[in-house]
């Protein structure tokens, strides 16, 4: 009994599919204009949008900190960000030590932390991505960001100290050195003297020496920022591409175009249904 209900319904089903797609085939083809128009509207439209704005690059700066934790430095370029987003560029420009000129062209800075797994000595460093319309800004870039780093006050004050320690070690150093040298002339216009052995002199001058030399050039590069990849001004734009945008705008295109038709198709039916009733 059962069987016999489907094989009566198959047949019935089928008629209404049938009409549901002659009556779609019909609402397109009674509206076909609005839809072809539509379409080259979307295409015209997409070709607009995509030549007339402007076009975003992205380029990466890697860094690695001595004295704040990765999660620290992330933590100040968000709030960066959040300035530009809000608008906020004299106070930024303060910052960074640059020109507000230069913000406008900057649409976004991104930090991202290179080692995923927590480590209390962060080796890995941390990158930042930086969205910019003009390639031409990134040096300039570049240095009010690492600008910015090295001047939050912790920073400040923690090469303050450390360019104090280097001094002191530099002027010990040095005072050893000279004792050195003192010592060892004396010994040579008394070579009989055995009291001192010249070679290991000679060994702890050259130890002060390297390490003399050393403190100066930590001294002369102290930077709480070493940097491992500067900005690369790259060609390829990372905003949408010409097709995307076609596709956007055809889909935009099309859906007011579906949405008029269907009112028009409503408003004639209710007219046709006002003239029966009549």
């Amino acid at each position: 009994m059962t069987e016999d209900k489907t094989r009566q319904n198959t047949p019935s089903d089928d008629v209404d599919l049938i009409i549901l797609l002659e009556r779609v085939y019909l609402y397109f083809r009674r509206f076909r204009n609005i839809f072809f128009i539509s379409i080259i509207a979307g295409i015209l439209l997409g070709c607009i949008e995509y030549f007339l704005s402007p076009k975003i690059y992205q380029s990466k700066l890697i860094l690695h900190s001595s004295y704040l934790t990765n999660q620290e430095e992330l933590e100040i370029i968000d709030y960066w960000n959040q300035l530009l987003e809000r608008n906020e560029r004299p106070i930024l420009a303060v910052i960074l030590n640059c020109r507000e000129e230069l913000l406008d062209k900057l649409v976004s800075l991104e930090g991202v932390e290179i080692q995923k797994n927590y480590s209390s000595t962060d080796p890995n460093g941390f990158y930042i991505n930086a969205k910019i319309r003009d390639n031409s800004i990134l040096h300039e870039l570049q240095t009010a960001i690492i600008y910015g780093l090295n001047n939050t006050e912790y920073v400040k004050q923690k090469i303050s100290e450390k360019r104090e320690d280097l001094r002191e070690l530099i002027d010990k150093a040095t005072i050893a050195t000279r004792k050195l040298d003192s010592l060892k002339t004396s010994i040579g216009k008394n070579p009989a003297s055995v009291l001192f052995d010249v070679e290991s002199i000679n060994k702890d001058l050259f130890d002060i020496n390297e390490k003399l030399v050393s403190y100066k050039s930590e001294l002369r590069s102290l930077n709480s920022l070493q940097l491992l990849q500067g900005f690369i001004p790259l060609n390829t734009p990372v905003s949408r591409s010409l097709k995307v945008t076609i596709v956007m705008a055809l889909i935009l295109c099309l859906s007011v175009a579906y949405l008029f038709s269907l009112l028009k198709y409503l408003e004639d039916r209710l007219k046709k249904r006002v003239k029966s009733n009549a």
